[in-house]
């Protein structure tokens, strides 16, 4: 199945966007879509609950708009949450969570 010319568009900028939150060019979200694609799945992830917003999770809203993006050219992408054993894992007390989206080849 391929990815509408609309949606690397889009995947492209918001790349940009998170790539001059960063300061540097990542392209996480290029990377991500190459791995869904190319391997089937990935799986994102992000720091929730750290006292301020962490950029892992403008990450993972930026990768949710793309998979929204993704099932509306009509890819079925399955969405697993991941429970991670790390209820404090950070020095701000956070935790991590991930989510592995697959799509059936």
């Amino acid at each position: 199945m391929q990815v509408s010319e609309a949606t690397l568009c889009f995947v492209a900028s918001q790349d940009l966007t998170l790539n001059k939150r960063d300061g540097w060019r990542a392209n996480d979200m290029a990377r991500n879509l190459h791995r869904l694609m190319e391997f089937g799945a990935v799986e994102v992830g992000w720091r929730e609950s750290c006292g301020s917003t962490d950029g892992t999770a403008y990450k993972a809203r930026a990768w949710k708009k793309i998979v929204a993006r993704l099932k509306k050219d009509g890819l079925k992408i399955e969405e697993l949450p991941v429970k991670h054993g790390n209820g404090y894992a950070t020095m701000k007390g956070g935790f991590w969570s991930s989510i592995i989206y697959s799509i059936d080849k």
